[in-house]
Protein backbone atom coordinates (compact mmCIF):
# COMPACT_ATOMS: atom_id res chain seq x y z
CA UNK A 1 0.00 0.00 0.00
CA UNK A 2 1.01 3.55 -1.05
CA UNK A 3 2.23 5.61 1.57
CA UNK A 4 1.02 9.13 0.72
CA UNK A 5 2.97 12.03 1.46
CA UNK A 6 1.52 14.87 3.32
CA UNK A 7 1.69 18.07 1.48
CA UNK A 8 3.68 20.80 3.37
CA UNK A 9 2.02 23.87 4.18
CA UNK A 10 4.15 27.17 3.67
CA UNK A 11 5.13 28.65 6.97
CA UNK A 12 2.30 31.12 7.79
CA UNK A 13 3.09 34.56 8.70
CA UNK A 14 1.28 37.64 9.89
CA UNK A 15 2.53 39.26 6.31
CA UNK A 16 1.87 36.49 4.24
CA UNK A 17 -2.27 36.94 6.31
CA UNK A 18 -2.31 40.36 5.74
CA UNK A 19 -1.13 40.14 1.55
CA UNK A 20 -3.93 36.97 1.25
CA UNK A 21 -6.42 38.95 3.18
CA UNK A 22 -6.02 41.91 0.58
CA UNK A 23 -6.14 39.74 -2.42
CA UNK A 24 -9.13 38.37 -1.15
CA UNK A 25 -11.25 41.76 0.35
CA UNK A 26 -10.18 42.88 -3.34
CA UNK A 27 -12.06 40.16 -5.03
CA UNK A 28 -14.98 39.42 -2.52
CA UNK A 29 -15.22 42.52 -0.49
CA UNK A 30 -14.37 42.85 3.40
CA UNK A 31 -18.16 41.59 4.19
CA UNK A 32 -18.10 39.15 1.75
CA UNK A 33 -14.84 37.77 3.47
CA UNK A 34 -14.48 35.61 6.32
CA UNK A 35 -11.68 34.68 8.60
CA UNK A 36 -12.68 30.66 7.32
CA UNK A 37 -12.32 31.86 4.06
CA UNK A 38 -8.66 33.32 4.80
CA UNK A 39 -7.99 30.24 6.52
CA UNK A 40 -8.98 28.28 4.12
CA UNK A 41 -6.58 29.72 2.05
CA UNK A 42 -3.92 28.70 3.65
CA UNK A 43 -5.40 25.09 4.17
CA UNK A 44 -5.14 25.55 8.26
CA UNK A 45 -7.72 26.39 10.89
CA UNK A 46 -9.28 29.49 12.06
CA UNK A 47 -7.64 29.12 15.42
CA UNK A 48 -4.24 29.57 13.51
CA UNK A 49 -4.99 32.64 11.68
CA UNK A 50 -6.42 34.04 15.24
CA UNK A 51 -2.83 32.98 16.74
CA UNK A 52 -1.85 36.07 14.51
CA UNK A 53 -4.19 38.40 14.24
CA UNK A 54 -6.99 39.42 16.75
CA UNK A 55 -10.08 39.57 13.98
CA UNK A 56 -10.92 41.03 10.24
CA UNK A 57 -10.59 44.33 11.83
CA UNK A 58 -7.20 43.98 13.26
CA UNK A 59 -6.38 42.97 9.57
CA UNK A 60 -7.61 46.11 7.84
CA UNK A 61 -6.12 48.24 10.62
CA UNK A 62 -2.76 46.35 10.05
CA UNK A 63 -2.60 46.51 6.46
CA UNK A 64 -3.16 50.49 7.00
CA UNK A 65 -0.35 50.65 9.20
CA UNK A 66 2.00 48.88 6.96
CA UNK A 67 0.88 51.46 4.06
CA UNK A 68 1.38 54.03 5.45
CA UNK A 69 5.10 52.63 6.78
CA UNK A 70 5.59 52.61 3.22
CA UNK A 71 4.93 56.34 2.91
CA UNK A 72 7.08 56.91 5.91
CA UNK A 73 9.90 55.02 4.75
CA UNK A 74 9.93 56.99 1.20
CA UNK A 75 10.60 60.22 3.02
CA UNK A 76 12.83 59.24 5.19
CA UNK A 77 14.86 57.60 2.55
CA UNK A 78 14.60 60.56 0.44
CA UNK A 79 15.23 63.33 2.95
CA UNK A 80 18.91 61.54 3.85
CA UNK A 81 19.51 60.91 0.21
CA UNK A 82 18.62 64.38 -1.57
CA UNK A 83 19.08 68.12 -1.00
CA UNK A 84 17.32 68.88 -3.72
CA UNK A 85 13.58 69.14 -3.08
CA UNK A 86 12.24 67.87 -6.85
CA UNK A 87 14.23 64.76 -6.26
CA UNK A 88 13.35 64.39 -3.10
CA UNK A 89 9.51 64.48 -3.84
CA UNK A 90 11.12 61.76 -6.44
CA UNK A 91 12.46 59.48 -4.63
CA UNK A 92 9.97 59.58 -1.54
CA UNK A 93 6.86 58.81 -4.30
CA UNK A 94 9.11 56.11 -6.23
CA UNK A 95 9.39 54.31 -3.28
CA UNK A 96 5.83 54.39 -1.84
CA UNK A 97 4.59 53.29 -5.65
CA UNK A 98 7.29 50.43 -5.48
CA UNK A 99 6.19 49.18 -2.41
CA UNK A 100 2.11 49.30 -2.98
CA UNK A 101 2.96 47.69 -6.23
CA UNK A 102 5.70 44.99 -5.36
CA UNK A 103 5.42 44.02 -1.66
CA UNK A 104 1.97 44.28 -1.80
CA UNK A 105 1.86 42.84 -4.97
CA UNK A 106 -1.07 44.94 -6.42
CA UNK A 107 -3.62 43.32 -4.07
CA UNK A 108 -3.96 45.80 -1.58
CA UNK A 109 -7.08 47.90 -2.19
CA UNK A 110 -8.50 51.28 -0.70
CA UNK A 111 -10.50 49.82 2.39
CA UNK A 112 -13.86 51.22 3.78
CA UNK A 113 -12.11 53.25 7.45
CA UNK A 114 -15.51 52.44 8.62
CA UNK A 115 -14.71 49.13 9.32
CA UNK A 116 -11.87 50.15 11.88
CA UNK A 117 -12.80 50.89 15.42
CA UNK A 118 -12.55 55.14 16.57
CA UNK A 119 -9.35 54.44 18.40
CA UNK A 120 -7.85 52.65 14.89
CA UNK A 121 -9.05 54.94 12.90
CA UNK A 122 -8.14 57.89 14.78
CA UNK A 123 -4.63 56.15 14.81
CA UNK A 124 -4.62 56.15 11.21
CA UNK A 125 -5.40 59.55 10.27
CA UNK A 126 -2.66 60.83 12.44
CA UNK A 127 -0.24 59.02 10.48
CA UNK A 128 -1.93 60.03 7.29
CA UNK A 129 -2.20 63.98 8.28
CA UNK A 130 1.49 63.92 9.04
CA UNK A 131 2.91 62.09 6.24
CA UNK A 132 0.49 64.52 4.16
CA UNK A 133 1.92 67.40 6.21
CA UNK A 134 5.28 66.32 5.34
CA UNK A 135 4.80 65.84 1.78
CA UNK A 136 3.47 69.67 1.69
CA UNK A 137 6.65 70.31 3.14
CA UNK A 138 8.64 69.28 0.27
CA UNK A 139 6.50 71.17 -1.81
CA UNK A 140 6.65 74.05 -0.19
CA UNK A 141 10.33 74.39 -0.42
CA UNK A 142 10.80 73.63 -3.79
CA UNK A 143 8.65 76.86 -4.16
CA UNK A 144 10.34 78.78 -2.14
CA UNK A 145 13.73 77.48 -4.24
CA UNK A 146 12.28 78.43 -7.36
CA UNK A 147 12.26 74.45 -8.25
CA UNK A 148 8.43 74.22 -8.39
CA UNK A 149 6.09 76.59 -10.31
CA UNK A 150 3.85 78.60 -7.64
CA UNK A 151 0.87 76.55 -6.34
CA UNK A 152 -1.01 75.66 -3.79
CA UNK A 153 0.61 73.10 -1.42
CA UNK A 154 -2.16 71.07 -0.01
CA UNK A 155 -4.12 70.87 -2.91
CA UNK A 156 -1.60 69.78 -4.58
CA UNK A 157 -0.57 67.45 -2.46
CA UNK A 158 -4.38 65.91 -2.35
CA UNK A 159 -3.73 65.46 -6.40
CA UNK A 160 -0.71 63.40 -6.37
CA UNK A 161 -1.85 61.53 -3.31
CA UNK A 162 -4.89 60.67 -5.28
CA UNK A 163 -2.63 59.59 -8.31
CA UNK A 164 -0.60 57.37 -6.49
CA UNK A 165 -3.37 55.76 -4.41
CA UNK A 166 -5.41 54.96 -7.42
CA UNK A 167 -2.84 53.01 -8.79
CA UNK A 168 -3.91 49.99 -6.40
CA UNK A 169 -7.45 50.16 -8.89
CA UNK A 170 -5.35 49.19 -12.13
CA UNK A 171 -1.78 47.75 -11.07
CA UNK A 172 -2.05 44.09 -12.81
CA UNK A 173 0.93 42.23 -11.32
CA UNK A 174 1.07 40.25 -14.59
CA UNK A 175 1.51 43.31 -16.56
CA UNK A 176 4.64 43.99 -18.40
CA UNK A 177 6.34 46.65 -16.45
CA UNK A 178 8.05 45.96 -13.37
CA UNK A 179 6.88 47.29 -9.66
CA UNK A 180 10.35 49.32 -10.26
CA UNK A 181 9.86 50.54 -13.92
CA UNK A 182 6.42 51.65 -13.02
CA UNK A 183 7.28 53.79 -9.63
CA UNK A 184 10.18 55.42 -11.29
CA UNK A 185 7.62 56.54 -14.84
CA UNK A 186 4.86 57.83 -12.62
CA UNK A 187 6.71 59.41 -9.68
CA UNK A 188 8.78 61.04 -12.53
CA UNK A 189 5.74 62.59 -14.33
CA UNK A 190 4.20 63.96 -10.87
CA UNK A 191 7.22 65.72 -10.34
CA UNK A 192 7.60 67.27 -13.82
CA UNK A 193 4.21 68.74 -13.16
CA UNK A 194 5.01 71.25 -10.67
CA UNK A 195 8.73 71.85 -12.04
CA UNK A 196 9.42 75.50 -12.59
CA UNK A 197 11.29 74.03 -15.67
CA UNK A 198 10.54 70.98 -15.62
CA UNK A 199 13.80 68.60 -16.62
CA UNK A 200 14.82 64.84 -17.10
CA UNK A 201 14.71 63.45 -13.69
CA UNK A 202 16.39 60.22 -12.87
CA UNK A 203 13.90 57.88 -12.99
CA UNK A 204 11.81 59.64 -16.21
CA UNK A 205 14.64 57.40 -18.27
CA UNK A 206 12.11 54.33 -17.34
CA UNK A 207 10.12 55.06 -20.66
CA UNK A 208 10.27 57.04 -23.53
CA UNK A 209 6.74 58.40 -23.11
CA UNK A 210 4.16 58.61 -20.53
CA UNK A 211 1.56 56.75 -22.33
CA UNK A 212 4.26 53.69 -22.80
CA UNK A 213 4.82 54.04 -19.09
CA UNK A 214 1.90 51.73 -17.66
CA UNK A 215 0.70 49.56 -20.98
CA UNK A 216 0.48 46.54 -20.14
CA UNK A 217 -0.38 46.76 -16.24
CA UNK A 218 -3.58 48.32 -16.22
CA UNK A 219 -7.01 45.89 -15.76
CA UNK A 220 -10.85 46.08 -16.65
CA UNK A 221 -12.96 47.09 -14.10
CA UNK A 222 -14.20 43.35 -13.90
CA UNK A 223 -10.41 42.08 -13.33
CA UNK A 224 -10.19 43.27 -9.47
Amino acid sequence: MRTRTPTRRPRLTVEKILAESARLFNRRGYHGTSLADIARAFRVSKAAIYYHVASKEDIVFRCYQRVMDLGMEGLDHARARSAAPDEELRMALSHYIKGLTDQWSGAMVLFDERVLSPRQHARIVRRRDEYERRLRDIITRGIAAGVFAPCDPKLVGFAILGSVNWILKWHNPAGERSPKEIAEAISSYLVRGLQSSPGDLSGSRASAAPGHAIQGTSRAAGDA
